[in-house]
């Protein structure tokens, strides 16, 4: 009997493919003859079936990345509360293991397509933004824990920790030997120990 086809896993599987292929290759080069080849297929026919075309693909994948990133910071969030929900998220963020190492390299590619691309834009940007509405709950959190002072700016410190984390992302594919995991989390720590109230 022929076994039945998960047309879900086999569309994550395709995407996965498609990772590793602009990770290793660029995005340009991701061609959807080499995703189909990558994927065991014969020809690119078969990824037709789950997506009409290359740009619907790379929303697909730019689109799973950050629901993946929003899913593991939802996890950590679950148990923790102030300070120590906002060092958890941030480190869900940072490219500081090996799967946001992984995710970084695409996202990084998907960045700069998404000048010009305003579909891919507006994914970006939506997941920033959750991730700006997060932080801002931690650190008011964290006011109410008596971790910060009252008069802390809330918005300014979120603005210094998304672009902190979104220039690691750079900074940690271009010198990885100096920016390192152990490097970025100190940091991130470090900006974060700077909020706490003198008590």
């Amino acid at each position: 009997m022929p076994r039945l086809v998960d047309h879900e896993e086999r569309r994550v599987a395709i995407i996965h493919t498609t990772w590793n292929i602009i990770a290793t290759r660029g995005i340009e080069n991701a061609t959807m003859r080499d995703i189909a080849k990558e994927c065991g297929y014969a020809t690119p026919g078969i990824i037709s079936h789950y997506f009409a075309n290359k740009n619907e693909l790379l929303l697909a994948a730019y689109e799973l990345i950050c629901q993946r990133t929003d899913q593991r910071i939802a996890h950590v969030l679950a148990s923790r509360r102030g300070l120590d929900a906002l060092l958890a998220l941030c480190f869900e963020i940072i490219p500081a293991d090996e799967t946001t190492i992984a995710e970084a390299r695409v996202a990084i590619a998907f960045w700069q397509r998404a000048q010009t691309d305003e579909s891919l834009r507006r994914i970006g940007a939506a997941a920033l933004n959750a991730w700006m509405v997060q932080i801002s709950q931690c650190l008011n959190e964290a006011k109410d824990l008596g971790e910060v002072p009252r008069e802390l700016n809330a918005n300014h410190a979120r603005s210094e920790l998304i672009n902190a984390m979104m220039g690691l992302h750079i900074t940690s594919m271009l010198e990885p030997a100096e920016v390192t995991s152990s490097h970025q989390r100190h940091l991130v720590k470090t900006m974060i120990n700077r909020y706490r109230s003198a008590a």
